[in-house]
């Protein structure tokens, strides 16, 4: 009876988790749809007034990652070469973009947009992991050939 029960207790996590495996034709996407901008076309990218007055760029965007939806553009706006700008926060939905991103005009005014308040980032709470440093280096094969190859650089003492 006891072993019955530790085989189901270790075996069930592990059915579970075959269950909700993915499959990859699901995940996998193919091909960019026409309604679908590539975030470096949006990043950089100007915005206008509807008058066609610039209010500034667009320097990052804020994602939901619990629904995988872009909620806002985060604008730098005021300032003169890049000094004494400030960023503000407007919502994605808001902005009217043209087929590749090179056009985005904002219905409101220029002003408007410097007076609004400035968009307040919260803190990472933890960094993610450092990336292994891809290194390089050169062997000996087993046939006395030499080659090259990539590997990683250790940290160890």
């Amino acid at each position: 009876m006891f072993r019955t029960l530790l085989i189901s207790t270790i075996a069930t996590p592990l059915f579970m988790h075959m269950a909700i495996a993915q499959d990859p034709e699901n995940v996998i996407v193919e091909n960019q749809d026409t309604a679908e901008v590539r975030g470096d076309w949006v990043l950089g990218a100007r915005v206008y007034t509807p008058n066609g007055e610039m209010i500034g760029s667009i320097e990052d965007l804020i994602l939901n990652s619990e629904e995988g939806l872009v909620n806002a553009a985060v604008v730098s706006v005021g300032g003169f070469l890049g000094f004494g700008a400030k960023e503000i926060a407007v919502e994605w939905s808001e902005l009217e973009l043209n087929y590749d991103a090179n056009e985005v005009t904002l219905g409101i005014t220029r002003e408007e947009a410097e007076d609004a308040p400035e968009y307040s980032f919260r803190e990472r709470e933890s960094a993610p992991a450092p990336q292994a440093d891809p290194g390089t280096g050169v062997g000996t094969g087993t046939t006395g050939t030499t080659g090259t190859g990539v590997g990683t650089t250790g940290t160890g003492n």
